[in-house]
């Protein structure tokens, strides 16, 4: 009972312990999805100010020229990647908009009602979160007012920001994260199915403010299973989570974190556990060094009771050395039991290695220990270039072959383009191209490219890659071509941007990308993607030849 008292203790303070930890780290983790957040929310806060400043757009709220700032625009919109940009007459009405020419369009709705908008009327700056009346998409609203001559309000300009990038963003992390507004609206969630619930109710005459405004058009608004267990505990949907919120410092807004409780349990457990089995240890321990000192003072009163009675003694002696020469004798059957057992399969595994070495017949052993073998050789070349980044050498760049690299790369991911039943051919028009480059970094480029590749053609059902490596004006050019979709109407510049992307920072081939032609930067070389004629994409790693290279 005493033992079970302790570990009771032990597990109660380890999970008080682990418990405090884990909030301090989702406090951490929660000023990291409040930037991301602010980020987003600031990031177009002065482009309804420029705009309202546009000549084009002064023209236009005076009714002129509206074609011409309808294309302007969509320009506008299309380069900063906002999901609208338009402008309304003093009434509400758009009279232009950059989604003009599609099949939802805001040209011709009235959005006199939205609170953006009246702020706006009124000479301020109108700021407002609503799922679009129009497109049923929620957005971020941003209005500023168009002045005329006199100062006087002749339009409204808005724009609409999307948060679907950031909200998929929050669903790749370990946390659960949800923004609610003022009233207790979950307005972003990284689960779907908590969007637009309440934390708390709502009253009547506020829920009909809400209605009044449209702010989430038909959602029900429903309260959601949300209880404070208490300080940073919370329960939702029956399952307890580690709680932090924090004000976002825009639109009465609180972005909640939400950790994973059962991480403090496991680490509760291991602790327990942990505990359990060095006690169990020092328990061995000291029964060791007891039956020691037992067997000591029992030596003792042997030599002792020699002296009085030397014929006990003697017997005494005797059945002490048949007992010491039993435990000798079953530690040598142990010893020899245990060495047989190792040395039969120790022995049998030096014989399979010397006759694999020796058998000059069986080119595929051979083939497997040279490959094995060049597997250890790349991973002291992975330890050597840790210790380059963290102390950077002169040496780091040497004359390489651009071939040995790609073969180098291509065996890394061999297995990879097996798995997925892709048809590679290479073509390699000069077997002796040499450039200036740090070796492991410019393999990293092309494993890359070939994971692209493999990505791009996971869904095709011709499944082609086409390697050519090459000499071209001064410079050593591979190129890796893929039957798959192509690249639509992205250039290398746009899929290196992510101002210019749609989806989230670092999800997909755009950070590989980045971070791969940074490494190209660096070795004064270049990365090129083009559209193959009759589908695909083509990604080129363009890199000046060393001046001993080949030239042919």
């Amino acid at each position: 009972m005493a033992a079970f008292g302790f570990f009771y203790a032990l597990f109660h303070f380890a999970l008080a312990y682990f418990h405090e930890l884990e909030l301090q780290r989702v406090d951490n983790r929660t000023s990291l999805y409040r930037t991301s957040l602010v980020g987003a929310l600031e990031q177009f806060q002065h482009l309804p100010h420029v705009l309202a400043r546009d000549p084009y757009v002064i023209l236009g709220a005076d009714g002129s020229d509206l074609d011409a700032l309808n294309a302007r625009l969509q320009d506008f919109s299309n380069s900063a990647g906002l999901e609208a940009i338009y402008l309304m007459d003093p009434a509400g009405k758009t009279i232009a908009a950059s989604n003009f020419d599609q099949e939802v369009t805001f040209l011709g709705q009235n959005y006199g009602f939205r609170p953006y908008f009246k702020a706006a009327l009124s000479q301020k700056r109108g700021e407002f979160f609503a799922i679009g009346s129009t497109t049923s998409k929620p957005g971020y609203f941003i209005a500023e007012p168009v002045l005329g001559p006199r100062a006087n309000v002749t339009g409204v300009i808005a724009l609409k920001v999307n948060f679907a990038p950031l909200t998929q963003s929050w669903t790749r992390g370990e946390e659960r994260a949800l923004v609610s507004n003022k009233d207790g609206v979950v307005v972003l969630s990284s689960e779907p199915k908590w969007l637009y619930g309440t934390l708390n109710p709502i009253t009547q005459a506020r829920m009909q403010d809400i209605r009044l405004e449209r702010q989430f058009g038909k959602e029900k608004l429903a309260p959601l299973p949300w209880r404070e267990l208490g300080p940073g505990t919370v329960s939702l949907d029956g399952q307890t989570y580690l709680h932090n919120a924090v004000a976002v410092g825009r639109l009465d807004w609180t972005l909640h974190l939400l950790g994973d409780v059962g991480r403090v349990q496991e680490r509760a457990w291991f602790t327990v556990i942990t505990a359990a089995i060095v006690i169990s240890l020092l328990l061995v321990v000291a029964f060791f060094i007891r039956s020691v000192r037992i067997r000591d003072a029992l030596q003792a009163s042997q030599a002792a009771r020699r002296k009085l009675h030397q014929t006990n003694i003697e017997l005494e002696e005797a059945q002490a050395e048949l007992a010491r020469a039993s435990k000798l004798a079953a530690l040598g059957q142990l010893a020899a039991s245990v060495t047989h057992e190792l040395g039969q399969p120790i022995s049998a595994m030096r014989n399979y290695l010397t006759a694999a070495e020796l058998d000059d017949d069986d080119v595929g052993d051979k083939d497997l220990l040279q490959r094995l073998s060049a597997i250890v050789v790349r991973m002291e070349n992975i330890f050597q270039q840790l210790r380059f980044f963290a102390q950077p050498r002169e040496d780091a760049f040497a004359p390489i072959n651009l071939v040995d690299a790609w073969t180098s790369a291509f065996d890394l991911v061999s297995m990879d383009l097996q798995m997925a039943k892709i048809k590679t051919n290479t073509t390699v028009e000069d077997p002796a191209i040499k450039v200036f480059a740090n070796r492991f970094r410019l393999e990293q480029v092309i494993v890359n490219l070939l994971k692209n590749a493999i990505a791009a053609l996971k869904t095709c059902s011709t499944r082609e890659l086409n390697v050519r490596l090459y000499i071209q004006d001064s410079f050593a050019i591979l190129s890796v071509a893929d039957s798959g979709a192509g690249l639509g109407d992205k250039s290398i510049e746009h899929l290196q941007e992510p101002f210019h992307t749609t989806k989230a920072s670092g999800e997909g081939m755009g950070l590989g990308l980045a971070i791969s032609a940074e490494i190209i930067k660096e070795h004064d070389g270049e990365l090129l993607a083009a559209n193959v004629p009759g589908g695909g994409a083509e990604f080129s790693v363009k890199l000046p030849l060393h001046k001993n290279g080949s030239s042919s």
